[in-house]
Parts: structure tokens; sequence; C-alpha cells
């Protein structure tokens, strides 16, 4: 019942209790005390009775809403027993169909019609699926084992992108080691992996030209995973020799961001998570700074394996430290003569927390207090080491201290991938 239909109520118990005071004290004569007095009890005992009467229907409204709740309590258990008896009947209906998959024969070019009658239709359509998968990649492979990839006539002019596809399937795809050295001792500390492609005639395709011809043909991840499965090998054989020496291996954006080739990419790494200190990516600014939300999600994944990324081709040394650090970059590679002309007479200085003037000769120091080591390429005369030894940067890389060089072709053919390695790669050199 309303508030305001209580408070109406009392008036009126109130009115009939007042008015029947007056009554007693003018026909029946009592005095005014009196006729208070029975004024008053008149409505307290109207206010008792209608408290009663309200307890009463408050007191029934609550068990009619008590009523209701185990009424719906037990149609929810009911739907919930419902819907677990649905669930057990999917599953039971899965189990049967896997079990169908698992042992029925082999799937005939042209079944009778009869065959399909009665079948299930999700197994019609796992039959299907199949079948096109299955096609699909017999003729992927048929076209690569039948050589179909290359023209027809051996003195036809080549594409770039065709020089690409006869390099990988004839396994023509070399590594190049760089040497990266500890500043001023100047020990070899890490090598830098480079991937280089032969034509038949045994020249060198030079990066410039099968990176573009690579990327259009889509190729390049299949070259990332050459050059990864190569470095692994070696940084295994160097561990037997007790050599603790780094491989850095270049990554494209596009191999973080593939649907097909990353997920093998990651089992590979998991695989070889022992190497997490000795196997460092590599990634360009550019590329780093425009990566999307695939490409970051992929790199928290390796980094999470625990292997760790290296910046480099840094055009622009006011660099985001706290970012670098939550990204799982622990080294930076910037040119010795970007380094003077932008943090010495440029006064660039990377973004930190730390508010204080920095001092060009304190920028390694303010790096590595985020964990990340400098690392300063392209040095190429003994000048360019006496200015990056000015700035106390740890380590130097460049044609200085050693060029990219063939490793031996002993060693190439150890380490060689598999031909079933590329093919695995889902037809990409097709």
């Amino acid at each position: 019942m309303p508030i305001i239909t209580h408070v109406l109520l009392y008036a009126g118990y109130a009115m009939i209790s007042f008015a029947t005071g007056a009554a007693l004290m003018q026909i029946g004569g009592e005095p005014l005390g009196s006729s208070l007095l029975g004024g008053i009890a008149l409505f307290s005992a109207c206010a008792v009775t209608h408290a009663g009467i309200s307890s009463s229907a408050a007191a029934n409204r609550i068990g009619g809403a008590e009523k209701r709740l185990k009424a719906d309590s037990e149609r929810i258990r009911s739907a919930q027993r419902e819907i677990v008896a649905d669930i057990d009947a999917i599953q039971t209906r899965m189990d049967s169909l896997e079990a169908q998959i698992a042992f029925a024969p082999p799937p005939q070019l042209e079944a009778p019609q009869s065959q399909s009658i009665g079948m299930p239709l999700e197994l019609k359509l796992i039959d299907q699926i199949v079948d096109k998968l299955g096609a699909a990649m017999d003729a992927r492979l048929q076209g690569i084992q039948a050589g179909t990839v290359a023209p027809l006539n051996p003195n036809a002019p080549r594409g770039p992108m065709d020089l690409v596809r006869e390099a990988l399937l004839e396994n023509r795809v070399e590594l190049h080691l760089q040497p990266i050295v500890q500043l001023p001792q100047r020990k070899t500390a890490f090598y830098e992996g480079f991937t280089r492609l032969k034509d038949a005639n045994g020249r060198l395709i030079l990066p410039q030209e099968f990176i573009p011809a690579a990327e259009q043909a889509g190729l390049m991840t299949t070259i990332d995973n050459v050059l990864l499965f190569r470095c692994v090998q070696i940084v295994r054989k160097l561990m037997k020799q007790d050599r603790r020496v780094g491989i850095f291996c270049n990554l494209t954006p596009s191999a973080l961001a593939d649907e097909m080739f990353f997920p093998q990419f990651l089992d590979f790494m998991r695989e070889n998570r022992d190497l997490a200190g000795s196997v460092i990516f590599e990634i360009q600014q550019d590329a780093y700074e425009n990566r999307t939300s695939i490409e970051a999600r992929a790199m928290s994944k390796l980094v999470d394996l625990g292997f760790r990324f290296s910046i480099d081709r840094v055009t622009n040394a006011a660099l985001d430290l706290p970012d670098l650090e939550r990204a799982g970059v622990r080294y930076v590679k910037i040119a010795g003569r970007t380094m003077v002309e932008q943090i010495v007479r440029g006064g660039v200085r990377p973004r930190s927390a730390i508010t204080r003037e920095i001092a060009a000769i304190d920028i390694s120091a303010v790096f590595q207090r985020y964990g990340i080591d400098l690392i300063a390429e392209r040095i190429e005369n003994e000048d360019g080491v006496l200015e990056v030894l000015d700035l106390d940067v740890p380590y130097g890389q460049g044609h200085l201290f050693g060029a990219p060089r063939a490793i031996k072709e002993s060693l190439m053919e150890e380490t060689a991938p598999p031909r079933e390695f590329l093919l695995k790669q889902n037809g990409r050199v097709a």
C-alpha cells in the first residue's frame, strides 16, 4: 500500500478520535481530560489494528514472493538440466562423427548416389572440405615436383620473381655473417646473419634485386624461415664448441603478420627456446614504430618464450625507451655518423623518465638503464671508431671490423634446410 494511503488513514483515525472525544464531552457530560483520553485510546486502537492488518498483508506478500522465487529457481534448475543434456547430446554427436571420420574408408572420386543417402550433413561437409584441400595440395606438390615453376626454355629471360623461386627450390640460398664487436677491445660478441641468393650461374643476387621481387611474390616469409633455420643450426654448432656468440636474424613485419607462417615459426622457436639468449630478432625502426596490433602480439609471443629484439636502421635517435623495454627490445643499432650528427651536434635525446639534462656521453648509460645496449653500425674507418668511443658505445659493426662473408661450403650443406622444410611453407614457392 502506498505511503500516502497510510498517511490519509491515520489522519482519518485522528479526526474520528477527536470527534468521538468531543461527543463524549458534550453529550455524555464527561470532563475535558476524560474526553481527550478516550479519543487518544480510540486513535491508538485504530492505529494498532491498522498496523496489524498491514503487517499481515506484508507477510502474505513476502510469502508470495518466496513462493515465486522458489518456482523461478526450480525453472532455472530445470533449464540448466536441459542445457546440460543438450551439451551431452552434442558431444556424443561430435564423438560419433569423429569415429566415422577416423574409421571411414578413403573417399571415392565418384561415389554411388546410394552411399550419400542417409549420410549426416556434417560428414558430407567435412568430406567436401577434405577433398578440396587434398586436391589443392596435390596440385601444388605436382607443380613443384614437375618443375613447372621454371621457364620451359632455359635461355628465355627470367624475371626477378622467377630467379627467387628457382633459388629457393634449388637451395641456392646462402648465409652470410658479419661480426659485431665489443668496444674498445674489438672482440667478436655477435654475428648478424644475412640471406644471399645465387642464380644458376653462381652469381650473387643483390638484396635490392631479390627483396622487392620476393615481397611481390609473397616469398619473404620463406626466406626469413630459411635464414632462421640456418642461424639456429650455426648457434648450436658454436655452443658445442663452447663459443657463446649470438646471432642477429632479420625478421620482416610480413612474417609476424602471416597467419600461415607465424604459427609454424613460433612452434619452431618454442622447440629451440633454449637458444633464447643467442638468437636475437631484428626489425627496422620504421617497421617497429608502424607495427600493427597483430605484429605487436606476435612479438610478445616471442618475448614470452625468452627471445629478444633489436632495432636497426634508426633514422631518429629520439626513441621511446620505456616502450622499447616493454616490447622486449634489448639492442638498438644506430649508424655511427647518425649518432654524431643527432646526439652530439643536434642535441637529440631519447624519451625516458629522466628529467635532468643528459650529456651526450651519458646517452649510452641512459639506454642501459632500460636494459638496452647501443650498437654503432656502418663503421667504415678509424675516425668513426673514435667518434663512437667518445660516446661510450659498447658495440660496433661495419666493414672496418669485417664485411659479411659466406659460411664455409661444408657448413652451408650441413645447415641447409631439408626440402620438406620448404615444401611445408604451404606451397609458397610454387
